[in-house]
Formats: structure tokens, C-alpha cells, sequence
């Protein structure tokens, strides 16, 4: 009898957001966290993100879900994000992590996650929140595992939204992409064009939502678990001190969260494409009557997504036994 958990695979770039995400996946009572694959073309380097991975899921007490990483390249270009910050991504902002409990060598994303499809008796979802380049190679190499794919949740792009590539990198003259997108645009085309059911988590979307001091506090204060602690700091670090007036979002909470639960956000079809030709829109995902026809989210409900995060990261308790008290200070 199939399980009434969702079969899923967290397909992610490491960024600060995915660290939530990462935690999110592996306390969810919905979710049945399969993988965590780390892409190698995003915010972390892929050995790194792997073994930060592992350290994220020994802390939400998930010494068994597999976690890989893909190749460093794209399919197509040669963006990164900047050295610095993929440097400063890869050391966790030096947040305190426990070592894994349990050290098992990642690896290799594509033939994980050509493993978990091909074995599994039930369909997967995955939520693919950074550059789509393990999925995109996945599905390239074994067309024949689409038919094991239930849907993906990509967060990417920007639709009528500005990009946020300026955000970061302020050198670039593009102004219409998304980051995961940037980082590799013919895997995002890949996947979207692949024909499995594909729902968009655009800027559009997530701009929504943004992260405020009273949410960090209302997590602070809901509990005491490891996870909700982790999170409540890391916030607290990026929304009060390093990016104080900049805003920052869930981005890939938020698509892992609308994977799992689709009262979350409200959707609608649309028929998109991405350009892969080299220029200043390089990246950008656009509307097109020639296009692929994905369902794109229009609205989130907010207050929906923060009472669901809230309430799964605190869902831990029994790992006091493994990891004392801590408090994940901050420091100077």
C-alpha cells in the first residue's frame, strides 16, 4: 500500500534559505525525505554543501537520508556566484552545527537520483531549488525515469518581477534573471521543457513574503529544538545585521513547503521560456506563445507558510538526548 507521506527528493544549492530547507524537509510528518542532492553549480560547492547537508540532517536527527552532490559545471556558460560569497556559503557562516553523527561519503547526485527513480514504486516529487543541473542531467541521460517523476517544484526565475542578479553580484548588467536560473538556464530550459509536470516558485512569489523581525521571534519563542534554534539564529544573523534593510526571504522554504502542501499557494498555467543565448537577458524565463506551459504561483498564503514552518521545525524533541542545550549564539 503506497505511503501517504510524499516521496521526496530535495534537490538544492545550499544557500542560507536551504539550510532551513534542508530541516524543514527532514521534520515534516508529510514528507518522506528520500535525498538531499546538492548542485554543484550553486551557492556551495558541491562537496562542502554535501557534507554541510549531512551535518543539517544529524541535527534534525535523519542519519539515513542519502545526500549527494552533481557535477561543478553547467550545461551551458560559465556563471557562478562570486568566489567570496560561495567561500563564505561553504563555512555555514560559521553558524554551530554538530558534526554528523553518523560521516557517510556523498554521492554522485545523478546516479542517486537515477536510483531512487528507478527503484521506487511510487512516483517522486522533488523540490529543485537551485541551478537545475542534476535534475536537467538526470532526465537528458534517462528520459525513460520521467514517468517516475510526479512533479517538481522549482524555485526560479522572475516573471513580471525584476531579477535579483544586481543583489549580488552588482558588476552584471543583467536585470531579468533569477540566480538558480543564471547559474545554469539550459537546465532550467531542460526541465521545464522534459514534459514532467513542473510548478514555478518565481521572485513573484516569494517577494511576498519577506523575512521580518516578529516571524524571527515567533519562532525564538515557540520552543527550544535544535532546528528552531538553528533557524531562528541564522535569521537573526541575515535579517538584523547583514542584510538590515535589504530584505531577505525563504526562497527554497517556501518551494519545498508548496511541494508538500497545496493549499500553500494558488497557481496558474502559463506557457514560458528561458533564454539561453548569451546577452543581458541571459537566464531570464519569459512568457512565449511558443513556449512550455508550466504552472506558475501567483499568491502565497503567508500566514499559512510561517505557522507551517514554525510548527515543523519544532516538532524535535527527543534530539536533547543526542545534542545538550545549546544555544546557537551569535558572535561578534
Amino acid at each position: 500500500m503506497p505511503s501517504r507521506k510524499t516521496p521526496l527528493i530535495l534537490d538544492t544549492d545550499m544557500s542560507p534559505d536551504s539550510w532551513i530547507a534542508v530541516l524543514f524537509a527532514a521534520l515534516h510528518p508529510d514528507a518522506n525525505l528520500l535525498a538531499v542532492s546538492v548542485s554543484g553549480t550553486g551557492e556551495a560547492h558541491g562537496p562542502r554543501g554535501a557534507r554541510n547537508a549531512r551535518r543539517l540532517l544529524s541535527l534534525a536527527g535523519k542519519t539515513d537520508v542519502r545526500v549527494g552532490f552533481g557535477p561543478p559545471d553547467p550545461l551551458k556558460g560559465s556563471e557562478h556566484f562570486p568566489w567570496l560569497m560561495r567561500f563564505i556559503i561553504d563555512r555555514l557562516l560559521w553558524q554551530r552545527v554538530p558534526q554528523s553523527a553518523q560521516p557517510a561519503p556523498a554521492e554522485d547526485s545523478i546516479n542517486m537520483i537515477s536510483e531512487i527513480l528507478r527503484a521506487s514504486k511510487e512516483k517522486i516529487t522533488f523540490a529543485a531549488v537551485g541551478p537545475q543541473t542534476n535534475l536537467a542531467t538526470v532526465l537528458s541521460i534517462h528520459p525513460e525515469l520521467k514517468k517516475k517523476v510526479k512533479a517538481v517544484h522549482i524555485m526560479g526565475g522572475a516573471l513580471d518581477a525584476p531579477g535579483n542578479i544586481r543583489e549580488v553580484a552588482s558588476w552584471k548588467k543583467n536585470t531579468t534573471a533569477e540566480w538558480n536560473f543564471f547559474c545554469d538556464p539550459l537546465a532550467a530550459k531542460t526541465v521545464i521543457d522534459s514534459t514532467v509536470p513542473v510548478y514555478l516558485v518565481p521572485l513573484d512569489a516569494t517577494n511576498q513574503i519577506p523575512v521580518t523581525v516578529d516571524f524571527v521571534e515567533r519562532l525564538r519563542s515557540a520552543g527550544s529544538s535544535p532546528a528552531a534554534e538553528f533557524a531562528a539564529n541564522l535569521l537573526h544573523l541575515l535579517v538584523v545585521r547583514l542584510r538590515a534593510g535589504a530584505g531577505f526571504f525563504l526562497w527554497d522554504p517556501i518551494t519545498t513547503a508548496c511541494a508538500l502542501d497545496e493549499k500553500l499557494a494558488e497557481f496558474s498555467k502559463r506557457l514560458v521560456d528561458v533564454v539561453t543565448d548569451p546577452g543581458e537577458d541571459w537566464g531570464r524565463v519569459f512568457d512565449s506563445h511558443d513556449g512550455t506551459e508550466i504552472n506558475a504561483a501567483n499568491t502565497l498564503d503567508r500566514a499559512r507558510f510561517e505557522e507551517t514552518i514554525i510548527r515543523v521545525l519544532n516538532r524535535q524533541r527527543i534530539l536533547r538526548n543526542v545534542f545538550p542545550k545549546t544555544k546557537f549564539t551569535v558572535k561578534n
